[in-house]
């Protein structure tokens, strides 16, 4: 095996300042904006939903990143496995975030999920009907167990990869395949529930079975195209000498198949409820697709979908540092305006815009999370040197 000289990543000065800058505008705008909306909150409540479950699902990326490899036994990914890690040190965040956004709504400080007003339950029979699954008490108790699974596994994770390179045995790496492997048991049925709590039931009416997987696609495709911005930062800076075009090529490769995987099942989910044409299924499309909404939904597939599609189409694109960075930025911001139109139109209707909430919240919560990853990528070394797989990684060439 070839000696891998230890790299410690140091936080560069201007995008610390920079992340720092970002948290204090944000802030400042978001308690603006409560002021500003003090007598109806509702728009800002919905974006610190918005803002805080697309991060927390940005971050989980990382984690069920590493659990795939890991069980797949992937070797070529082992050069840079510190930045899926970092990911997960934004997940406490993320999670006291959606906490807060959740107690206030069972509060009635916001009317973000309608089923939590026992008025409604009491004289609606859809939700009621649903509230043996929709109340408050099991719902809190659902996102406790998220919280538990998700970002426990993130932490063991961590500290097994920790111990991976100080012992790099296959002992070991077997250890961590069983976490793995638990993980992914557990993720395929919270990745769903957590779509269903947070998002679905917000249109409570109406549901999809492919809500779940749809919801998924959007957070697991931002998180590959983060990872993506991230390696080619450091490597811009002069750290992961090991990193080579052919690992960039294979996350290019994810963020191009799986910006389909997404269309494939957002078409999916609407051209069976546009055949059927179910009153009370498409109801939720005609909120999005006849209203103001539809600008902002053309651009969120073209961001998605078409421009993936036709710049990473090439092996030579998927290779080039320019197309990548800005295919990778443009669907992190498509899928972000993707969880916006998801929730705004059943919480505040047509009342939405880009204002200080937006604004406000996007940056609290990018510069929070820039400053969360890049601290975790200072304490460890950028690159694990006594990894299981480490070698493979280091001859990862095609």
């Amino acid at each position: 095996m070839e000696t891998v000289v230890s790299q410690k990543f140091v936080f560069p000065a201007r995008l610390r300042l920079l992340s720092l800058i970002m948290m204090g505008v944000g802030l400042i705008a978001l308690i603006a904006s409560f002021l500003l909306y003090r007598d109806d909150s509702q728009r800002v409540w919905s974006n610190l939903l918005v803002a805080s479950f697309f991060f927390t699902g940005v971050s989980l990326a990382g984690t069920f990143f590493l659990a795939v490899n890991i069980v797949g036994e992937a070797g070529w990914y082992t050069v840079l496995r510190r930045i899926p890690e970092a990911l997960g040190k934004f997940m406490p965040f993320g999670l006291v975030a959606l906490a807060v956004v959740v107690i206030t709504g069972i509060l009635g400080i916001h009317k973000t999920w309608i089923w939590m007003d026992k008025e409604v339950v009491a004289t609606d029979e859809v939700v009621r009907h649903k509230s043996a699954y929709l109340n408050v008490p099991f719902f809190l108790v659902r996102f406790a167990a998220y919280a538990a699974i998700w970002y426990g596994f993130t932490v063991i994770f961590r500290r097994q990869s920790l111990m991976d390179e100080q012992l790099g045995t296959l002992d070991h790496y077997f250890k961590m395949r069983k976490y793995a492997a638990t993980f992914l048991v557990l993720f395929a049925i919270t990745s769903s529930t957590s779509a269903w709590d947070f998002l679905m039931s917000i249109d409570v009416h109406w549901f999809s079975t492919l809500f779940g997987w749809y919801t998924f696609a959007g957070y697991w495709v931002s998180g590959v195209a983060v990872m993506l911005l991230i390696v080619i930062y450091l490597k811009k800076l002069g750290y992961m000498p090991q990193v080579n075009l052919s690992h960039i090529h294979d996350l290019a490769k994810y963020l191009f198949a799986f910006s389909i995987f997404w269309t494939y099942l957002y078409f999916s989910q609407f051209m069976l409820y546009f055949y059927a044409n179910i009153p009370e299924e498409v109801v939720y499309f005609i909120e999005r697709y006849d209203t103001q909404y539809r600008p902002l939904i053309l651009v969120m597939v073209a961001l998605n979908f078409v421009l993936p599609l036709l710049v990473l189409m090439t092996r030579d694109a998927k290779r080039n540092y320019l197309y990548t960075v800005t295919i990778a930025t443009l669907v992190v911001l498509g899928h972000y305006l993707d969880l916006y139109q998801i929730v705004m139109p059943g919480t505040v209707g047509t009342n939405f815009g880009l204002g200080l909430p937006e604004v406000g919240c996007f940056l609290l919560f990018t510069g929070l999370f820039i400053f969360a990853v890049f601290r975790g990528l200072e304490q460890a070394n950028l690159v694990p040197s006594k990894a299981t797989f480490l070698d493979e990684s280091l001859h990862h060439n095609y």
